[in-house]
């Protein structure tokens, strides 16, 4: 084989000789160059790269999250009376609110689901994710309506019958019954009967996320719900940890109260000890939820 090399080598001529022996020269020096070159490295550039980078996934998750947010954030609303801080929960555009907010300032009123349909800025794939949310009340109905279109445009034809649930037994199949809760609520609502341990008034549903005042006192006035605050899980303040009162909203609302708690703990802690440290309004949530 070497020998053929050699044969086929006096065959070229002197140009092409040379130009064989100038790529033969530039492949070495490029095998030399890969392995003795090592390059420097720029370590501030690579760092303010890596920010750059983290900060393009952090704002690419931040619309997932916002999106979702918006999703899992819908709940029964009047567009007669629904207000601005509402409808950018519910993740209304800007557009929208400000169109909605005009047409009852100019002394519009939406009598069905299909008069709010007619907003300009509301395009088909917003309709369809809020239309079963549409709650019309029924002195907004009282338009000269025919009675068979009020209770097609009514949520209320949905659910009839009035429901009665005990919220610190029931679940979330029987929450989902009652008028002016969906699926999202009923998860909330139990959710976070869980993290605080069982209710101790009706009125604590205002404090899961998504039950504005307006949607409680809807809830409250369509269904029978009722609280039995003898089967809260409660806490035994006297031996609880750090990890177990953080956790509880009505015990980690500050971390100082806690560290107190724990240094009295050495002592003989009692009800009357407790309440001194403990701001008054927040008292009157936490005395349900402790035992010594």
């Amino acid at each position: 084989m070497f020998k053929k090399f050699i044969k086929e080598w006096y065959v070229l001529n002197k140009t092409q000789r040379r130009g064989t022996i100038v790529l033969f020269i530039l492949f070495l020096c490029t095998i030399v160059f890969k392995i003795f070159y090592v390059p420097e490295i720029d370590e501030q550039s690579i760092y303010f790269a890596n920010i750059q980078i983290q900060s393009i996934k952090d704002s690419a998750i931040n619309k997932i999250i916002k999106v979702n947010s918006h999703k899992d954030s819908l709940f029964l609303f009047n567009p007669n009376t629904v207000t601005e801080d509402e409808m950018r929960m519910i993740g209304f555009p800007d557009n929208l609110i400000k169109n909605v907010l005009n047409y009852r300032k100019a002394g519009g009123k939406f009598y069905s689901a299909r008069d709010f349909r007619k907003l300009y800025t509301i395009n088909d794939s917003i309709y369809n994710v809020i239309a079963t949310y549409i709650l019309i009340e029924k002195e907004d109905l009282n338009s000269g309506k025919k009675l068979n279109d009020r209770k097609k445009d009514s949520y209320h034809s949905f659910k009839s019958k009035v429901v009665a649930v005990e919220l610190n037994s029931t679940d979330s199949l029987e929450l989902e019954r009652l008028k002016g809760i969906g699926k999202v609520l009923a998860a909330r609502i139990i959710k976070y009967r869980n993290k605080i341990g069982g209710y101790y008034s009706v009125k604590q549903l205002r404090e899961v996320y998504g039950i504005t005042d307006s949607l409680y006192t809807y809830i409250i006035s369509k269904n029978k719900v009722t609280v039995d605050a003898r089967l809260i899980k409660k806490i035994n303040i006297s031996k609880a940890d750090f990890k177990t009162m953080i956790r509880h909203p009505y015990l980690g609302f500050d971390k100082n109260f806690i560290i107190k708690v724990l240094q009295m703990q050495k002592q003989t802690l009692s009800e009357n000890k407790l309440k001194e440290i403990t701001p008054p309004q927040q008292w009157e949530k936490l005395k349900y939820y402790i035992e010594y």
